[in-house]
C-alpha cells in the first residue's frame, strides 16, 4: 500500500512540476524542445518511482509453515452446541411449567452429544419450593413428554421467586 502511496504522490508532484514549466516555455521554437524534455523528464521520474516501488515488493512464494492455521477443537464445539441446547431447553420447560401455574426455583439440564451427532438428555434436575410439591407428577409428565427423560426433583424450602406473565 505505501508503494501505491509512493507511486501517486511522485506522479502528482511531477504532473504539478510539469504544468509550472508548461506555463514557462515561450511560445516559439523552443516549445517542441522544451515540450519533449519536459516529458522526458516526467516519463523517467514515473518510471524510476515506480521501478523502485516494484523492486521493494516481495514475490517469493510464502513458506506454508509461516501461514498460521485456525484449529478447531471438536469437544469445545460439542460442549458449546450441547450447553446452547441446554439452555433453550431450560427455557422452554420454565414456560410450559408456567402455563400450568408451576414456577420451579431452578432447571438444571445435562446433555451430551454423540459421535452421530445426536444430542440426548442425561440428567435433569428440577428444584421447586414447597408450595409446589404437590405438583411432582403433571412437572414429571411435562418434562417427559418434551425430553424424554424423568426429571429428578428436589423441593427446598425457599419459595418460587416468579412474576405472573
Amino acid at each position: 500500500m505505501n508503494g501505491i502511496k509512493a507511486v501517486s504522490m511522485t506522479l502528482c508532484y511531477t504532473c504539478v512540476a510539469v504544468s509550472m514549466i508548461t506555463v514557462l516555455i515561450p511560445q516559439k521554437r523552443t516549445r517542441r524542445v522544451m515540450g519533449f524534455a519536459v516529458g522526458l523528464f516526467f516519463i523517467s521520474t514515473f518510471i524510476t518511482t515506480l521501478a523502485a516501488q516494484v523492486s521493494e515488493i516481495d514475490l517469493d512464494s510464502p513458506n506454508l509453515s509461516d501461514i498460521p492455521i485456525p484449529t478447531y477443537n471438536e469437544e469445545v464445539s460439542r460442549d458449546t452446541v450441547a450447553q446452547m441446547t441446554a439452555d433453550q431447553l431450560t427455557q422452554a420447560l420454565n414456560e410450559l411449567l408456567h402455563n400450568e401455574g408451576i414456577y420451579p426455583n431452578d432447571i438444571k439440564l445435562t446433555l451430551k452429544i454423540s459421535d452421530e451427532g445426536r444430542i440426548s438428555v442425561v440428567r435433569a434436575v428440577i428444584y421447586i419450593s414447597e408450595k409446589d410439591s404437590n405438583q411432582m407428577p403433571t412437572i414429571k409428565s411435562i418434562v417427559y413428554r418434551n425430553i424424554s427423560k424423568e426429571p429428578e426433583i428436589h423441593v427446598t424450602g425457599e419459595e418460587a421467586q416468579h412474576v405472573a406473565g
